[in-house]
């Protein structure tokens, strides 16, 4: 189908958006007439009313809202790709999306790194849950724990590392070790909000009616982690996020078992927000990192859930 002009459509959205044919003028730099020609060029082309106009007042159709919230996105995304694109070689300032989980655990451990080599950047790290749109709230990275789908979006995989249980050596003295799957059931497992990885971890290993429903519940996995540190219970966690605890004895692994998840950490972006240099550099930086990091701690793994060597 024929895109409608743009002007048209420019001039649409400005009056629906003041709702007033003078102030869509003074904003488009033109006439009141020519844009209310535009708009019935518009209305024309569709052959459909998108405003009820009277000599006072201006209001829009049925039609016309559900159209004008269906192109103001669109809008959005081209101001947004314009300004990156002329801020190209300008702006310092990367701004990532992601839990502060991710963020404690892994991203500002490593993050000096990428400031030293790039003197003067400026990354601002917006914790958050919450599902953001990068777009309209201006931001360049999210980092996501899911499958990898994101429509629309660009999405490189970080963090597939595989899931391995892990205490205090308080907890399990002196060797540090269980000699079965099954003596896990006789500790208290640590749960974060999604409850989902221990359910996994004991399907894979062949104990599908361990009760993973006990145990405390945190909010995110830095409380899961905390809680593990001072020998509360048993985590389940991506090796990857706790390489300095590992090294430094503060956590152990009680078994030398891991499993593969489905789920990993993904990072996503509107393919505009690469049209910056430094965003350029962010991203070839943590893919890099990440990938580096992979191939040292890991032999090749494989389908989800099948159990390996910790």
């Amino acid at each position: 189908m024929k895109l409608p002009p743009l002007h048209a459509l420019m001039c649409f959205e400005s009056a629906a958006r003041h709702m007033s044919m003078k102030k869509a003028a003074e904003e488009l730099c033109v006439t009141s007439s020519a844009v209310s020609q535009q708009i019935a060029k518009l209305e024309g082309m569709i052959n459909i009313r998108l405003f009820i106009r009277s000599p006072r007042s201006l209001e829009l159709t049925t039609e016309g809202r559900i159209y004008l919230r269906a192109i103001r996105p669109a809008f959005g995304q081209i101001a947004e790709a314009t300004q990156r694109l002329m801020n190209e070689g300008k702006s310092n300032k990367i701004t990532v999306s992601c839990t502060s989980s991710f963020a404690i655990q892994w991203l500002l451990p490593r993050l000096p790194v990428f400031e030293q080599a790039n003197p003067g950047v400026e990354v601002q790290i917006n914790t958050t849950n919450r599902r953001v749109d990068l777009l309209s709230e201006g931001i360049d990275f999210a980092v996501r724990h899911g499958r990898g789908i994101y429509p629309g979006l660009e999405s490189e995989c970080l963090l597939n590392d595989r899931l391995r249980p892990v205490c205090s050596p308080r907890l399990i003295a002196p060797e540090y070790r269980l000699s079965s799957p099954l003596e896990m059931t006789g500790y208290t497992l640590l749960h974060d909000e999604h409850r989902m990885d221990w359910a996994l971890w004991f399907n894979a290993v062949d104990i599908p009616d361990a009760d993973t429903d006990k145990g405390p519940v945190f909010v995110d996995s830095n409380g899961v982690l905390e809680a593990a540190i001072a020998g509360k219970g048993i985590a389940l966690i991506r090796s990857a996020l706790i390489q300095e605890e590992l090294n430094n004895g503060t956590l152990v692994n009680p078994l030398r078992m891991a499993i593969d998840s489905p789920i990993a950490y993904y990072l996503v972006y509107d393919e505009s927000a690469i049209l910056q240099r430094m965003s350029r550099r962010f991203r070839d930086w943590i893919t890099a990192t990440a990938a580096a990091e992979k191939n040292e701690d890991q032999a090749p793994s494989g389908s989800a859930g099948m159990v390996t060597p910790g």
